[in-house]
């Protein structure tokens, strides 16, 4: 049985997105997957893949896109309002 790693982010800059927007990182699903929610509802993940980097992916399925960072590829989810 392997061990479970959760960790949850809240982003406190709130000029980019809302503070009540969390990122949990979780090794259950696979290494390196960042679950988002908004107001606890799933909006999505973020998958660490190499070598196209941090691949952003809504709720619905729907691939956001290819990022060079965390940072980047969770900030696509910011500014979209059907994800």
């Amino acid at each position: 049985m392997t061990d479970q790693l959760s960790r949850t982010y809240v982003n406190t800059d709130t000029a980019q997105a809302p503070a009540d927007l969390e990122w949990t990182l979780t090794d259950v699903v696979q290494p390196e997957v960042w679950m988002g929610r908004y107001r606890g509802v799933y909006i999505g993940m973020v998958e660490h893949r190499e070598p196209e980097g941090f691949v952003a992916t809504t709720h619905r399925g729907r691939n956001l896109g290819s990022f060079e960072s965390l940072e980047d590829a969770q900030g696509s989810f910011y500014s979209r309002q059907d994800v």
